[in-house]
């Protein structure tokens, strides 16, 4: 008997009409955004390749393409229908590429252009296209190299498990910010150490496991929070795990490359865990509960199937609204493209400070592009040094709130302690400054500086980056600095703040004018 073996053809899957116009608008759009807001997506993909931290961002697209692949049975019994209400929405992204530029904050202008691809997607294809790949197109956002912020608390974080680990382990310990120190040696909690790669892979995995496995939106939200808490607490165990390999080694283990790869490896068996708890709590698709799965009826599209023409309407009138953000900007820059001129100069000293005098202390702050200005001011055996970095203009390489920009060199000082005060000039007047506290080679200096911008001053980051898209924006070409004073003490640093707070109450008015004119 002879077998015969008949294949199965497989069906061709059947699209609804609008499909092939709305694509053909929606891939124009694409090139438009493409071409216009190149150097931001550029930036994106540079991150990706250069930092560690963000190199998942290449799996992200390829993740997106697929989960929306998988819909795409779905999606084909749908007919796209323009959402002429969703082009209001891309006023918002526009916008805020506007003032990340006018900034000059790369991350505010990243989250922006990004934000733009799903609002054109839900302008051409409508409603009931996005709200069926809504979570591939809320995953892109994963690709946005944002998270360097967590930094700094993450590190304070870690090095506050770590601490309170070994205090409860019986192990002696001295705390000094991200310093600590043990009877065997000394540990610092440094950038590398503070976890933001581990947290930013798992809530990205997280994310993803908990949308393929559970079906529940609770379920969903318990399980990408555990994906946030987990790392940061596994981090911690693992820089107190570092520090006892390295106590009990003699610190020939635990250092250099290995504390990298035990700590890459015991994040993976820690998310290994963490994703096999998870499955125990796995949720079935509706449909395998009885729920009858969805059906739409190819032939009920209300208002008809579009024209190309109503497609490339909505997607010219959303696409305008997107590239009408560096359009303005370029007004703006054009209008306001001479720069100011750039005598700054110290001021002479006034009381009984003299000065300025060149000065030969070590302490060097830096920020990026500026135009650089440092002396020391004397008083009766007392002395103040001074820093003015000076911008007489801001743009991507020289701009005055930079991650790049120090007010000390951590190779050559470290960092004991700072934080916000008010400097007490008199009865009636204070002035804020921020404060950090350094110790080099036994020596301890106190620093206090602020920002002072379009004749506007603080000490808030934050602030500092509105006064300047406020002074961009405007076209006042108004300067901007950033003030740096120091001081070295032998007791307490309360003795050199009086000291500067002596200084501050002769020369601010001076200082002041000095950038401000």
């Amino acid at each position: 008997m002879t077998g015969v073996v008949v294949a199965k053809k497989t069906k061709s899957l059947d699209w609804s009409p609008g499909w092939f116009s709305a694509s053909i608008v929606f891939g124009t759009s694409l090139l438009v955004l493409g071409a216009v807001f190149w150097s931001t997506y550029s930036d994106i993909v540079t991150i990706w390749w250069r930092s560690e931290t963000y190199a998942h961002g290449f799996l992200i697209l390829p993740i997106v393409a697929y989960l929306i692949w998988e819909k795409r049975t779905e999606l084909a019994r749908v007919s796209p229908q323009p959402a002429p209400l969703a082009t209001l929405l891309m006023v918002f992204p526009a916008l805020l590429w506007l003032l990340g530029y006018a900034a000059q904050v790369a991350v505010v202008e990243q989250l922006a252009a990004v934000t733009m691809l799903p609002v054109v997607v839900w302008v051409i294809f409508g409603n009931d296209v996005v709200r069926r790949i809504m979570f591939p197109l809320a995953y892109l956002f994963f690709a946005i190299p944002m998270g360097d912020f967590l930094v700094g608390p993450l590190q304070d974080l870690t090095a506050a498990f770590t601490v309170w680990a070994l205090q409860l382990t019986g192990i002696p310990v001295y705390w000094e910010g991200h310093f600590f120190y043990i009877p065997s040696g000394s540990f610092e909690v440094a950038e590398a150490c503070s976890g933001i790669r581990y947290l930013i892979a798992s809530l990205a995995l997280g994310t993803l496991y908990a949308y393929l496995t559970y079906t529940s939106l609770k379920r969903r939200l318990i399980f990408i929070a555990l994906a946030a808490i987990v790392p940061i607490a596994a981090n911690g165990a693992r820089a107190y795990g570092i520090v006892i390999m390295a106590d009990l080694s003699g610190y020939t283990l635990a250092v250099g490359v290995d504390h990298i790869i035990y700590g890459w490896l015991f994040f993976g068996v820690v998310i290994f865990l963490l994703f096999w708890l998870g499955s125990f709590f796995r949720e079935e698709p509706a449909s395998v509960h009885g729920k009858r799965a969805e059906s739409v009826d190819m032939d009920a599209v209300n208002g008809g199937v579009p024209t190309i023409m109503k497609f490339a309407i909505w997607a010219g009138l959303a696409t305008s609204l997107a590239i009408s953000a560096p359009g303005f900007a370029a007004w703006v820059d054009a209008r306001s493209a001479e720069a100011l001129a750039s005598d700054v100069k110290l001021p002479l000293g006034q009381g009984e400070w003299s000065g300025p005098f060149d000065t030969a202390a070590r302490w060097s702050p830096s920020f990026v592009g500026a135009q650089e200005h440092r002396a020391e001011y004397r008083k009766a055996g007392q002395s103040v040094q001074i820093y003015l970095a000076y911008y007489p203009s801001q743009n991507r390489n020289a701009e005055l709130v930079n991650w790049h920009n120090v007010v000390f060199d951590d190779k050559q000082s470290r960092r004991t302690g700072g934080g916000v005060t008010q400097a007490h000039l008199s009865a009636e007047k204070s002035w804020p400054v921020l404060v950090t506290r350094l110790e080099s080679e036994g020596r301890t200096r106190l620093v206090w500086h602020w920002y002072e911008v379009d004749s506007s001053a603080t000490v808030s980051r934050v602030w500092a980056k509105a006064y300047a898209v406020r002074s961009r924006l405007l076209g006042t070409r108004s300067g901007s600095a950033a003030w740096v004073i120091s001081t070295e003490y032998s007791m307490s640093p309360e003795e050199a703040a009086v000291v500067m707070e002596d200084f501050l109450a002769a020369m601010l008015p001076q200082l002041r004018g000095s950038v401000n004119q």
